[in-house]
This record gives structure tokens, C-alpha cells and sequence, in this order.
């Protein structure tokens, strides 16, 4: 197994150039509009968020539903995904490329029977839901590995590898590795220069990095500055008990970790509270940033919001792919990672 990690992690690396050449495209201005035009039944009017969990588009959109209707068009240098998160927390991904146009057909009452059309990958994965809409959570897994397998170059692929086999309570690394072997196998040359293979050779160093993120490792070391502009380091995480807290605006259950963790500081007895709490916040405004913790009642903890979203080096540097999130630490450390609040808030 550490052979293959060792090879996966070197597959990433000799993708760095052209994760440079991608960056520079995408800073020159090439590429398109993108389109999405939407129909709901029983949502008269609502308001939702739309963000790119790999770059596509920076930052958080709002999304403005009236008569049922929305169109969204927005310049994209490239293929990717956009998440768009419904006012029940329920999450869609849409796959996008320059001058696509995209249609979106649903009822509100059963999101998961959404008719997205307009490109192949939002067509196959319509299809991949609709036969999978009665599945149990295991009989999914199943689903989503076959597919995986005879659909290894697809980033749909890599939506579902994320979604069933990391974005879990109980991640499955160890498959995670085998099907992320199997998807680097079947890339072309040519395949490793489009946004799929660079974005399957940015998770493929993300899960070798999660897993030396294990239960008895120690906290990789990290140097970062708070939203203040003072230091963090390990130095002033590695003694007592320290929580980490990876949140986002979007994201409802990662702020409710947050105010937790916020009231344990504020009203918990000296001897009940952690003794160190760190939050990460992934918006790409540490404006933004600074409301929602005003917001959350949790101004007195230490926050690092760096702009960066998904490509700040310390989420690469703790392995995290999803939110919520979060890190238990003992004296340097790990005593656990994705545990309840509950869990997280006892010292």
C-alpha cells in the first residue's frame, strides 16, 4: 500500500506543470459563459447558494428563485462542478464548461428526481441518481463503485468517489486508494492536462495525506495567521486538549459546530472547556468571515480564513476534502476526526 501511495503522490507531482499551464489559462481571461436555466414545481420563491468545491468559480453565489424560475450565467475558464445548496441543506452538483447551457427541471417536494441536461456528465449523472434513487446507503456505495470503475476518466467519478467513499462520518480510505489507483491507470497523456485529471491528481495527494491524519498520529506541522494577523503555529496547539474546527458560511452544520464550540469557551466551568480551539474558515472573504463568527457568537476564537478556499496549503497540509470538519487533538496528538460536537467539546 505505501508503494502505491508513494506512486500516487508522485503521479500528482509530475502533474505540476500542468496545473500551472491550467492556472495561467484561467488568469488570461479563455473560456466562456456558462448557462443554467432552472424550473421548479412548488418553489415559488426561494433563495439558495451555489459555490465550487474545485475552482470553477471563486467565492459564493446567491441564487434568487422567482415564479419558480432562475437562470444563472457566470464566465468559466474551464470544466468543473458547481454545488448548489438548497434552503434545506440538500446539496445538487451541476457539471459546467464554457458556453454550456444547462437545464434544470425539478419539484421542489423531491429534489432528488431533478432532470439536469445539457452536457453529457449532468445527463449521466441524472440517469446514475435516478437508478440509484431507491438503493439502500450501502447498496449506493455499491452503485457508486461500479460506476467509478467503468467510468474511471469521468469527473462525475470524482464527485462520487468524494461523496461515498470520504465525505462520510466512517470514510473508506482504503477503497478510496483502490479506486483512485484504478482512475489513474486509465488516464491518457492527454487526459492528465484536462481540469478532470488535475483535479483527480489533487485527490489523489488529499487522501495519501488523510491518511497519515489518523487516530495516535501527530498534528502535521503548520504555520498560518489568524483573520488578526498574529501567528499559529503548533506550538500553541500542542499542549492540552485543542479542538479544530474546519466551517463555511454555506455550510449549516459546520457553523452549529462553531456556535458550540463558541459556547463551551463562553459559559462551559474553567475546568470543562478545551483548552485550545482553532476554527478554519473556508469563504473566500475574511470579511464575510468576520460577520458569520459575530453572527455565531464566536468572535474569541482563533480563526485563520485565508481566501483561499479548498487551495490553502493548510487544508492540503490536514488533508480535508469536505465540511463540516474537525480535529481532536491530546498533547500533539489526534484522538479523533468527523466526531460529533458532542464529542468534540469534551475535554
Amino acid at each position: 500500500m505505501r508503494k502505491h501511495i508513494d506512486s500516487m503522490i508522485a503521479m500528482a507531482a509530475n502533474t505540476a506543470m500542468a496545473i500551472i499551464a491550467l492556472t495561467l489559462q484561467a488568469c488570461s481571461g479563455e473560456g466562456g459563459k456558462m448557462k443554467i436555466d432552472a424550473r421548479f414545481l412548488n418553489m415559488n420563491q426561494a433563495v439558495f447558494y451555489t459555490y465550487s468545491p474545485d475552482g470553477v468559480t471563486n467565492g459564493i453565489d446567491t441564487i434568487r428563485v422567482n415564479g419558480g424560475r432562475f437562470t444563472y450565467e457566470k464566465d468559466i475558464a474551464q470544466e468543473g462542478t458547481i454545488v448548489m445548496v438548497f434552503p434545506n441543506y440538500a446539496i445538487m452538483p451541476v457539471f459546467v464548461k464554457p458556453g454550456a447551457s444547462i437545464s434544470i427541471e425539478a419539484d421542489a417536494a423531491h429534489l432528488k428526481t431533478m432532470e439536469i441536461t445539457g452536457t453529457d456528465d449532468n445527463k449521466t449523472f441524472t440517469e446514475w441518481r435516478k437508478n440509484s434513487d431507491k438503493l439502500s446507503p450501502a447498496e449506493m456505495r455499491e452503485h457508486a463503485e461500479l460506476f467509478i470503475k467503468d467510468n474511471p476518466a469521468s469527473i462525475v467519478s470524482i464527485w462520487l468517489l468524494r461523496q461515498y467513499f470520504l465525505l462520510t462520518p466512517s470514510p473508506d480510505l482504503k477503497k478510496a486508494q483502490q479506486l483512485l489507483q484504478t482512475m489513474n491507470k486509465a488516464l491518457t497523456a492527454e487526459d492528465r492536462a484536462t481540469t478532470t485529471g488535475l483535479l483527480l491528481a489533487r485527490l489523489t495527494a488529499d487522501v495519501a495525506k488523510m491518511k497519515d491524519i489518523s487516530i495516535g498520529a501527530k498534528m502535521p506541522r503548520i504555520t498560518a495567521k489568524d483573520i488578526d494577523g498574529k501567528p499559529v503555529t503548533n506550538g500553541t496547539l500542542l499542549k492540552g486538549t485543542t479542538a479544530i474546527c474546519v466551517w463555511a458560511t454555506w455550510s449549516y452544520e459546520s457553523c452549529n459546530m462553531l456556535r458550540q464550540l463558541a459556547s463551551n469557551q463562553q459559559y462551559a466551568a474553567d475546568s470543562m472547556k478545551i483548552d485550545h480551539v482553532l476554527t478554519i474558515c473556508l469563504d473566500p472573504d475574511p470579511k464575510q468571515c468576520r460577520r458569520s463568527l459575530k453572527a455565531n457568537s464566536a468572535e474569541m476564537l482563533t480563526t485563520i480564513c485565508d481566501g483561499m478556499m479548498w487551495d490553502s496549503p493548510l487544508i492540503s497540509a490536514l488533508g480535508i476534502t469536505t465540511i463540516p470538519y474537525n480535529l481532536k487533538l491530546k498533547d500533539g496528538k489526534i484522538t479523533g476526526r468527523s466526531i460529533p460536537t458532542t464529542e468534540l467539546t469534551k475535554k
